[in-house]
């Protein structure tokens, strides 16, 4: 029987696509022969990039044989893509090019120079579970992912602690559940992590231009080098880096947030 795909993520940059079934498995592809080759690790896997395969999601952290994927995300450059998934219980993971700590790997105990990989490699072929993310997050608020704040009648917990997540060109924003925190993380020398400074790289921190401490954020969008947070209504609240002709980038983002119950008449608290 043919799969049944109920999330799909396409990168018109990166030229790669991953999409999730019903029953919580990741598929991936190259759509694009120009701009993908997995030579990086975007598609999470091996064997054929061009044939839309199969994503086994494993982690270290965890002994379950069974991590059902909820949620998928594209981004990057042509030939340097990243991808990112969400799964049922609100885990996030990340793959491919990681050459400005895109993926959200390393804390920042870490300094800039954050880590490197097996053979200094930097990039990851498979999808690594991004724990710290999850920490910041609790830490910037203690309530987060607590009982109250879930709804307990689902087996859904994707967003848990994680709202939503945009990938630009070299770069990852984060959204709380709790709509105010942001976190970013990659290449910021374009300003595009809105960070207090524009540092060359940097492991996941809170986004103070892109947080908000009074209204809601509904939804991030990232292209390129230029991140941007939306409203229930859809419309922009606040943008970083360059982010001068992204009309057609923020339309798809608006498609995607809204198909994603992030904004609209059917939005999902």
């Amino acid at each position: 029987m043919a799969p049944i795909f109920t999330q799909t993520s396409q990168s018109t940059e990166a030229g790669h696509t991953i999409k999730v079934t019903n029953d919580g498995i990741p598929y991936s592809y190259c759509h694009s022969t120009k701009s993908c080759s997995n030579e990086l690790g975007e598609l999470g896997r091996t064997n054929n990039p061009y044939k839309l395969l199969p994503i086994t999601l494993v982690s270290d952290r965890s002994s379950s044989t069974n991590i059902q994927a909820s949620l998928a995300y594209t981004g990057g450059f042509p030939s340097s893509g990243h991808s990112a998934l969400i799964d049922n219980q609100g885990y996030l993971y990340l793959c491919g090019c990681d050459r400005w700590q895109q993926l959200g790997l390393g804390s920042a105990n870490g300094g800039s120079s954050g880590y490197t990989w097996k053979g200094g490699r930097l990039w990851q072929t498979t999808f690594q579970r991004a724990d710290y993310v999850i920490e910041l997050l609790q830490q910037l608020d203690p309530n987060l992912g607590t009982k109250q704040q879930q709804n307990e009648t689902r087996k859904d917990n994707s967003r848990r602690w994680i709202r939503d997540v945009a990938l630009g060109g070299d770069h990852t924003v984060i959204l709380s559940s709790n709509k105010k925190d942001v976190i970013s993380c990659g290449k910021g020398g374009e300003g595009q992590l809105g960070l207090t400074s524009k540092p060359w790289v940097s492991s996941p921190s809170k986004s103070k231009a892109l947080s908000s401490s009074k209204s809601d954020i509904a939804a991030v969008c990232a292209f390129r080098h230029c991140s941007m947070t939306l409203g229930d209504d859809g419309e922009i609240k606040n943008s970083v880096g360059k982010c001068s002709k992204m009309k057609k980038a923020l339309e798809l983002c608006r498609k995607r947030a809204a198909e994603s119950g992030l904004i609209g008449s059917n939005l999902q608290r």
